[in-house]
């Protein structure tokens, strides 16, 4: 059994679908076999964020457990100016979000009430799975919600080695080092692989099998045509 683990999409519809499609036509990926993990943030930015959440709610629906979709940033903003809490949403690319569920709101109270429900992270045997990063000095039990979601230098400069490699989105490896490629940090112990698909980018799987990340996988973002 390999898992699959896909970075940051922020509404990139049509390049997750081709990802996926294309992973399975290689056969690198097996949805009656393999896990497939998301590391948030699927809404906000891209063309559409809508269809985006349609398309992993499809796949879990479909593949039941064997599909982990993790709750990012983006998510949990949009949950807290639902909820009154802030209104920092409005201002970090929530527009597209908005006008893709225009026409849609049983679709959006369905779609957000999903999102509330998603976790903070995935562990398995091998590897810790997060959209962020963590405090590395504490358990992940007691990680603080907000550095799960929202950790960045703190986390991805710390060469403190964890209990377990984590693999992590939120912030765009072109920030780091100037590369749409995932980045091994840290001595390969942290690996970053939002690749930054909704900037002109890539949107990148790894391809892990028990304790080995076999390879990455990337699709380009796709120029609209219209």
């Amino acid at each position: 059994m390999r898992t699959i683990v896909v970075g940051d999409i922020h509404g990139c519809h049509k390049e997750v679908k081709l990802l996926i499609s294309q992973l399975q036509e290689q056969g690198k990926y097996d949805p009656l076999s393999d896990k497939l993990v998301f590391i948030g943030d699927y809404i906000d930015r891209g063309d559409d964020p809508r269809l985006t959440v349609r398309y992993v709610r499809s796949l879990q629906d479909k593949y039941g457990d064997k599909i982990i979709p993790l709750k990012g940033n983006h998510e949990q903003m949009l949950i807290d100016f639902m909820n009154d809490e802030s209104i920092s949403w409005l201002f970090n690319g929530s527009g597209r979000t908005r006008f893709s569920y225009k026409g849609y709101e049983s679709e959006f109270d369905e779609d957000k009430d999903w999102m509330a429900r998603l976790p903070l992270y995935y562990e398995d045997e091998h590897f810790i799975y997060v959209h962020a990063g963590v405090d590395k000095e504490k358990p992940l039990e007691l990680q603080p919600h907000e550095t799960l979601l929202w950790a960045r230098e703190d986390f991805y400069c710390n060469p403190i080695a964890y209990d377990k490699r984590i693999i992590f989105g939120h912030t765009p490896t072109m920030y780091i080092e100037n590369s749409h490629k995932p980045l091994w940090l840290n001595g390969s112990q942290d690996i970053a692989i939002d690749t930054g698909c909704v900037y002109g980018g890539k949107l990148t799987a790894l391809i892990i099998e028990d304790d080995k990340i076999l390879e990455y996988y990337q699709v380009d973002r796709i120029k609209d045509e219209s």
